[in-house]
């Protein structure tokens, strides 16, 4: 959804100018900041478990990481395949961390319904399909960067998710709906349940089309 737009592009100019210099002046390395985005993602897993609002900003946070290694890594000329696989990999663990984590706030609220389950496996089924749709599309040499729930937007979902949830549970309670609790939240993971799929099947159609032409 923001791939190729202006935010895109104003984003990582910022970081270009004003954050990956002082990674280069703290001479850490691309794969020292992916390995801080795995840490960042433990830390917001458990977060989300007890305390959502701390979850969604290290969720935020760990975003920034992600997209920092990149940056980081293209400044210094340290574009290498060994650095890229690490970060794909981790990228899927952080990911599954912090459902993990939101999966135990749901439980300890006892919510456990068969309906709230289904939603947190089709998130994580359509999650890794958006992931090995393009990854598999690449490796016969055809591009695929098509749809609206990309990791990065799933990310920032997650993260403003988490931060607003609590705030709203407090005016909620104040004003005695008990029935509209983690309504945020909740909101979010059946949109992205939804999302994920349709995007791993728009990219799946879109190859299937370019590899017929």
């Amino acid at each position: 959804m923001l791939k190729g737009t202006a935010i895109e592009t104003g984003y990582y100019s910022f970081l270009e100018r004003h954050l990956v210099p002082k990674l280069v002046y703290l001479k850490l390395k691309p794969n020292h900041v992916s390995l801080l985005g795995l840490l960042t993602s433990m830390l917001a897993g458990v977060s989300f478990a007890c305390w959502p609002f701390l979850g969604g900003l290290l969720t935020l946070l760990m975003g920034l990481f992600d997209t920092l290694d990149g940056c980081l890594a293209r400044v210094m000329g340290q574009t290498k395949k060994f650095g890229a696989f690490l970060d794909s990999v981790l990228d899927r663990y952080t990911e599954l961390i912090i459902y993990l984590g939101i999966w135990c706030y749901f439980y300890n609220q006892d919510i456990r319904s068969p309906f709230f389950s289904l939603v947190l496996l089709l998130i994580l089924f359509g999650s890794l399909m958006v992931s090995y749709t393009r990854a598999r599309a690449e490796g016969l040499g055809e591009r695929c960067l098509v749809g609206m729930f990309q990791r990065g937007e799933r990310i920032i979902l997650l993260g403003l998710a988490g931060i607003l949830n609590p705030v709203f549970n407090f005016f909620v309670k104040t004003a005695d709906n008990p029935w509209t609790h983690d309504t945020p939240l909740l909101l979010v993971l059946l949109v992205l349940a939804v999302g994920t799929n349709l995007t791993a099947l728009w990219r799946f159609l879109h190859v299937l089309n370019n590899l017929r032409r």
